[in-house]
Protein backbone atom coordinates (compact mmCIF):
# COMPACT_ATOMS: atom_id res chain seq x y z
CA UNK A 1 0.00 0.00 0.00
CA UNK A 2 1.18 3.46 -1.12
CA UNK A 3 1.96 5.84 1.81
CA UNK A 4 0.60 9.04 1.56
CA UNK A 5 1.11 12.20 3.60
CA UNK A 6 -1.46 14.95 3.56
CA UNK A 7 0.17 18.39 2.63
CA UNK A 8 -1.22 22.09 1.63
CA UNK A 9 1.42 22.99 -0.47
CA UNK A 10 3.82 20.20 -2.40
CA UNK A 11 6.78 22.42 -3.27
CA UNK A 12 8.38 18.89 -4.73
CA UNK A 13 5.50 18.52 -6.31
CA UNK A 14 5.54 21.81 -7.90
CA UNK A 15 9.30 21.39 -8.86
CA UNK A 16 8.24 17.91 -10.32
CA UNK A 17 5.88 20.02 -12.88
CA UNK A 18 8.23 22.29 -13.69
CA UNK A 19 10.88 20.10 -14.53
CA UNK A 20 7.93 18.12 -16.45
CA UNK A 21 7.26 21.15 -18.21
CA UNK A 22 10.66 21.86 -19.04
CA UNK A 23 11.39 18.98 -20.00
CA UNK A 24 8.23 19.23 -22.82
CA UNK A 25 9.38 22.32 -23.73
CA UNK A 26 12.97 21.25 -24.53
CA UNK A 27 11.59 17.93 -26.18
CA UNK A 28 9.87 20.58 -28.59
CA UNK A 29 12.62 22.97 -28.74
CA UNK A 30 15.24 20.31 -30.01
CA UNK A 31 12.24 18.94 -32.17
CA UNK A 32 13.17 22.38 -34.21
CA UNK A 33 16.80 22.40 -33.77
CA UNK A 34 17.37 18.60 -35.68
CA UNK A 35 15.31 20.37 -38.45
CA UNK A 36 17.47 23.65 -38.69
CA UNK A 37 20.56 21.77 -38.62
CA UNK A 38 19.41 19.21 -41.08
CA UNK A 39 18.53 22.49 -43.35
CA UNK A 40 22.20 23.49 -42.41
CA UNK A 41 23.64 20.28 -43.50
CA UNK A 42 21.20 20.44 -46.53
CA UNK A 43 23.18 23.52 -47.43
CA UNK A 44 26.66 22.97 -46.07
CA UNK A 45 26.40 19.48 -49.08
CA UNK A 46 25.18 21.79 -51.50
CA UNK A 47 28.50 23.91 -51.32
CA UNK A 48 27.34 27.03 -49.06
CA UNK A 49 30.14 28.42 -46.95
CA UNK A 50 29.43 27.79 -43.22
CA UNK A 51 29.33 31.71 -43.09
CA UNK A 52 26.81 31.96 -45.66
CA UNK A 53 24.64 29.52 -43.38
CA UNK A 54 24.77 30.93 -40.52
CA UNK A 55 24.15 34.48 -41.94
CA UNK A 56 20.83 33.19 -43.67
CA UNK A 57 17.90 35.08 -42.06
CA UNK A 58 15.84 31.75 -40.92
CA UNK A 59 18.70 30.14 -39.66
CA UNK A 60 19.33 30.49 -35.82
CA UNK A 61 22.73 29.72 -33.85
CA UNK A 62 22.49 26.04 -32.95
CA UNK A 63 25.11 26.76 -30.10
CA UNK A 64 23.35 29.33 -28.62
CA UNK A 65 20.21 27.51 -28.74
CA UNK A 66 21.75 24.13 -27.28
CA UNK A 67 23.02 26.41 -24.28
CA UNK A 68 19.85 27.72 -23.44
CA UNK A 69 18.24 24.91 -23.53
CA UNK A 70 20.98 22.70 -21.31
CA UNK A 71 20.94 25.90 -18.96
CA UNK A 72 17.07 25.49 -18.53
CA UNK A 73 17.06 21.67 -18.12
CA UNK A 74 19.77 22.57 -15.57
CA UNK A 75 18.14 24.99 -13.40
CA UNK A 76 14.39 22.78 -13.16
CA UNK A 77 16.68 19.85 -12.40
CA UNK A 78 18.75 21.89 -9.77
CA UNK A 79 15.09 22.91 -8.19
CA UNK A 80 13.93 19.71 -8.50
CA UNK A 81 16.75 18.05 -6.75
CA UNK A 82 16.64 20.77 -3.71
CA UNK A 83 13.25 20.12 -3.59
CA UNK A 84 13.25 16.54 -3.34
CA UNK A 85 15.93 16.86 -0.98
CA UNK A 86 14.14 19.14 1.53
CA UNK A 87 11.38 17.03 1.16
CA UNK A 88 12.90 13.71 2.00
CA UNK A 89 14.58 16.08 5.23
CA UNK A 90 11.16 16.40 6.15
CA UNK A 91 9.81 13.33 6.51
CA UNK A 92 12.59 12.09 8.60
CA UNK A 93 15.13 10.80 6.25
CA UNK A 94 18.33 11.73 7.58
CA UNK A 95 20.90 13.19 5.24
CA UNK A 96 22.82 10.24 5.03
CA UNK A 97 19.98 8.51 3.39
CA UNK A 98 19.04 11.33 1.04
CA UNK A 99 22.53 11.39 0.03
CA UNK A 100 22.63 7.48 -0.53
CA UNK A 101 19.53 7.59 -2.65
CA UNK A 102 20.63 11.38 -4.87
CA UNK A 103 24.11 9.29 -5.26
CA UNK A 104 25.84 11.94 -4.23
CA UNK A 105 27.80 12.99 -0.49
CA UNK A 106 26.26 13.82 2.40
CA UNK A 107 28.19 16.68 1.91
CA UNK A 108 26.21 17.82 -1.08
CA UNK A 109 22.87 16.90 0.27
CA UNK A 110 24.06 19.30 3.05
CA UNK A 111 24.28 22.20 0.33
CA UNK A 112 21.20 21.84 -1.01
CA UNK A 113 19.28 22.06 1.96
CA UNK A 114 21.33 25.21 3.13
CA UNK A 115 20.80 26.78 -0.36
CA UNK A 116 17.05 26.32 0.44
CA UNK A 117 17.28 28.78 3.17
CA UNK A 118 15.55 25.99 5.57
CA UNK A 119 17.97 24.91 7.76
CA UNK A 120 17.57 21.96 9.81
CA UNK A 121 19.49 19.93 11.92
CA UNK A 122 21.15 16.52 11.09
CA UNK A 123 22.39 13.69 13.72
CA UNK A 124 25.93 14.86 11.40
CA UNK A 125 26.09 18.50 12.89
CA UNK A 126 24.62 17.31 16.64
CA UNK A 127 27.50 14.51 16.69
CA UNK A 128 30.21 16.81 15.69
CA UNK A 129 30.21 20.50 16.63
CA UNK A 130 33.15 21.60 14.20
CA UNK A 131 31.06 21.01 11.30
CA UNK A 132 28.79 23.99 9.67
CA UNK A 133 25.05 23.72 11.07
CA UNK A 134 22.82 22.92 8.46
Amino acid sequence: MAETIGVERDLVLEALTNLSDVATSTADDLAELNEDLARMRRSRQLGSSWRHILSEPDTANPLSIVNKLAADLALACGGFRRAMAIGLRREGLAVTEIAGLFDVSRQRVGALIRSSGTGGNDETNAADPSLPAR
